[in-house]
């Protein structure tokens, strides 16, 4: 090859290294990796000061109802078991002329458990300062939608020296618990069902071994022998039936993955004695709720009532622990 056409070859082979070069230093960097985003945490649905807000305007409400003995001023602060159940109290306030029979529901709170539920119903659980002589409440709060304000859902006596298990902080926020969500001794919606079932069948109840006694079933059991006592010289009974309102269960997860649940009940007692007898009403409430029925031989009394449960984990080995109840007579009938 003559020394020209080496230094054309050469040349050309220049080019085509800086070529080569040039497009390599244009080419577009490969994109870095792109792992997806950690999962945002849910928040609690309200901070502990707007707890306390929505509560101060609950006992607003309390208040001035009670002081005017005006049902309807409860109606946007009470939803639920809880309305029903503090519209009836007025009503025989009214009627007795005082407030003696009107529970007395702290706002004020010890401890609050927040729901992190991020679709509506939202709930919020609080336990109330202690009442004088009486044990605390645990204030079953909802919003029932996105610009409804929070009411007072339901409320529950609590028992004696109960302890309720733990939940998250307030800051953190509680899972909100659907009522026929698995993984739990049995379902919420169930556990209030079965407790109903024990309330009114007692030893004969399918359920009766699930649960422990406690201070309500005791006072049941106690009624109803009282009750057929008195009516047994006229060849009477009385029954109580009680039942869970279908829907009607709120409920928020425990740090021990267990489950404490609010559900409202509703209970029939009917007394019964022989033709020619009369069945007067037994206290003044009673008394108060028939004011305007004729004595007969029959008689039968409506309840409104909140249970508070603690369901353990499914795999925990514990039985369920029933926490408080609230029971009120919200109406008296004569059988047709």
């Amino acid at each position: 090859m003559t020394r020209s056409a080496l230094r054309a070859r050469t040349r050309a082979g220049a080019a085509v290294v800086v070529l080569s070069l040039g497009l390599t230093a244009c080419a577009p960097e490969l994109p870095a990796p792109d792992p997806e985003a950690p999962p945002v945490a849910a928040r609690p649905v309200l901070a502990p000061e707007q707890v306390e807000a929505v509560l101060d305007d609950v006992g607003t409400a309390l208040e001035e109802a009670a002081a005017e003995l005006e049902r309807d001023a409860v109606d946007d602060r009470l939803t639920g078991p809880a309305r029903k159940i503090r519209r009836t109290e007025l009503l025989v306030a009214e009627e007795l002329d005082t407030t003696e029979y009107v529970t007395q529901l702290p706002t004020e709170t010890k401890s609050v458990m927040i729901s992190t539920a991020e679709s509506w119903p939202r709930i919020v659980l609080a336990v109330s300062e202690q009442p004088e002589l009486q044990t605390e409440r645990l204030l079953a709060l909802e919003q029932p939608s996105a610009r409804a304000p929070y009411q007072l859902w339901a409320w529950v006596r609590l028992f004696p020296n109960v302890e309720l298990p733990a939940f998250a902080a307030p800051t953190t926020g509680s899972p909100q618990v659907a009522a026929d969500a698995e993984g739990y001794l049995m379902t919420p919606d169930a556990a209030v069902a079965a407790y109903a079932d024990v309330l009114s069948k007692g030893s004969k109840s399918d359920h009766a071994e699930l649960f422990a006694e406690d201070p309500f079933r005791q006072q049941i059991a106690q009624i109803k022998k009282l009750q057929n006592k008195a009516l047994d010289a006229a060849d009477g009974k009385q029954t109580m039936t009680f039942s869970a309102v279908p829907g009607s269960v709120r409920a928020l997860e425990t740090v021990d993955g267990g489950v404490v649940v609010v559900g409202e009940m509703t209970a029939l007692e009917d007394r019964v004695a022989e033709k020619g007898a009369k069945i007067a009403p037994g206290s003044r409430i009673e008394k108060a709720l028939a004011r305007n029925l004729t004595v007969k031989n029959e008689m039968s009394i409506s309840y409104t009532s909140a249970v508070a449960l603690y369901l353990p984990a499914d795999d925990a080995g514990e039985t369920p622990v029933v926490l408080g109840v609230e029971h009120v007579a919200t109406s008296a009938d004569i059988p047709s």
